[in-house]
């Protein structure tokens, strides 16, 4: 009963182990995958015990520690002849193989590829004996061994097209043109570089052809339902689809069946979509030269892209006060891109600053300084000096919440020497306040004091 017992806490400890893994508490899925081996090595549990060196090794490996990773797979193969299990044996070396490449010992990482490599042939397992040539190539050519490399990624191309899979085929030609690169056979890696393009080409057309015939039939469902929703979204994807594909006319049939749709609609989404058509259709008619119609949708897409910027602000900032940090960052990400997108300085200063000040409630403050700095660089770009002192401010408050006072005095004083400008007694205000803190906090207690009596 004991020992019955004792298995299902070494169990438990390797459940567990994933479950603090996957939550990202590395420490304590390190100590239960280690309670987890102990325990099966003193039940003398071989499989148990080969899991749970497998589990470390591959703990180790996904912390980047190849060092440490090493021996609990060097381990788990000591064990494998009493396993009986060559599935489970070549997933250990390839991992053995890939931690060697990682360190840089080439020679060990090629004795266990050849080792997975091995297996897999012995199993008939092809996409297995595909992954180990491409491994085993690129440890050769990492050898500088250029003809073993290229027979290597030679049989991945070939498994490859009998696999009828695309993915491994383009990483096979992209292999081949770095090895015949490294040779200095420029014209040879040309070549395959060349085959590598026209494969991705040909994925992406299949790709937006097969997109097409989806919407054709989404369309039709949303006619016969009389769905002016769905029918605008069909529209206005078969119109970017279009455009992918370079059939710009016919992309502005589409967009504008899209944009007459959505005149049936109100509400923000109908006009952050109108936004979107409008801004799609300057695009098409640029491409075809029409520059006076791509300049009216262009202006019309302006007008949308504001008031939609403006909307993501607010929104961003009732998130942030709620304390909806992720979702504050979406919204504020999404007014930067509107304004970088029509070039709107002083509304990119203001969505950098809403970031800075999100990421400082979350304490992740060297990314909110980062983006304070955008926010005084606009600022100091278009000469606004209510701007300027926002981000003096800012950056002041940031430094002290980091501890580096003597920097945040510096930052605060700009903001004093600024403020007068705004108009803004609050400015003014605020600035004495910081300056106080700050120096009572250095024990600069006259200047605390003169500060904090100024401010009153």
């Amino acid at each position: 009963m004991e020992v019955n017992d004792r298995a299902s806490q070494a169990s438990t400890h390797g459940n567990l182990a994933v479950a603090y893994q996957a939550l990202g508490a590395h420490d304590r899925a390190l100590q239960h995958y280690q309670n987890h081996r102990n325990i099966a090595r003193e039940l003398r549990d071989v499989q148990s015990e080969a899991r749970a060196l497998g589990n470390l090794g591959n703990f180790h490996c996904s912390q980047g520690e190849f060092p440490q990773a090493v021996p609990y797979y060097e381990q788990y193969l000591q064990l494998s002849p009493d396993l009986q299990d060559m599935e489970s044996e070549g997933k250990v070396c390839h991992n053995l193989g890939y931690a060697h490449y990682c360190l840089g010992n080439y020679q060990d990482a090629v004795k266990y590829y050849e080792q997975d490599l091995a297996l897999a042939k012995d199993l008939h397992d092809k996409p297995s004996q595909a992954k180990a040539y491409c491994n085993l190539g690129l440890a050769f050519n990492a050898l500088g061994d250029f003809s073993k490399a290229e027979e290597c990624q030679k049989y991945l191309l070939s498994l490859a097209q009998s696999l009828n899979n695309t993915q491994a085929r383009f990483r096979a030609l992209g292999n081949l043109g770095d090895i015949f690169f490294c040779r200095k056979d420029v014209i040879g890696a040309i070549q395959y570089y060349e085959q590598q393009l026209a494969l991705a080409h040909q994925v992406w057309y299949d790709c937006k052809s097969s997109q097409f015939y989806f919407f054709e039939e989404q369309l039709e469902l949303g006619r016969r339902l009389k769905d002016p929703v769905v029918e605008a979204q069909v529209y206005g994807n078969m119109g970017i689809t279009k455009m992918n594909v370079g059939v710009m006319e016919e992309a502005i049939g589409y967009l504008e069946q899209q944009l007459a749709t959505l005149q049936q609609l109100n509400g923000n989404e109908a006009v952050m979509d109108r936004g979107r058509a409008y801004g799609n259709l300057g695009d098409c008619h640029e491409a075809l030269g029409n520059f006076e119609e791509a300049i009216k949708y262009y202006d019309q897409y302006l007008s949308v892209a504001q008031r939609k910027a403006q909307a993501y602000g607010e929104l961003g900032a009732l998130h942030s006060q709620l304390g909806n940090y992720e979702q504050a960052i979406s919204c504020l990400e999404r007014q930067l891109a509107i304004a970088r997108d029509t070039q709107d300085r002083l509304l990119e200063g203001d969505a950098s600053c809403g970031l800075g000040a999100v990421y400082q409630s979350m304490g992740e403050y060297e990314t909110a300084l980062r983006c304070h700095h955008s926010d005084l660089e606009i600022a100091e770009e278009v000469e606004n000096p209510t701007h300027q002192a926002r981000a003096y401010g800012n950056l002041g408050l940031t430094y002290e919440s980091l501890g580096n006072y003597e920097r945040a005095v510096v930052f605060q004083e700009q903001h004093l020497s600024v403020a007068p400008q705004t108009n803004n007694l609050a400015a003014k205000t605020l600035a004495y306040g910081s300056l106080g803190r700050t120096h009572h906090t250095l024990q600069n207690y006259s200047q605390a004091v003169m500060y904090l009596q100024e401010g009153e």
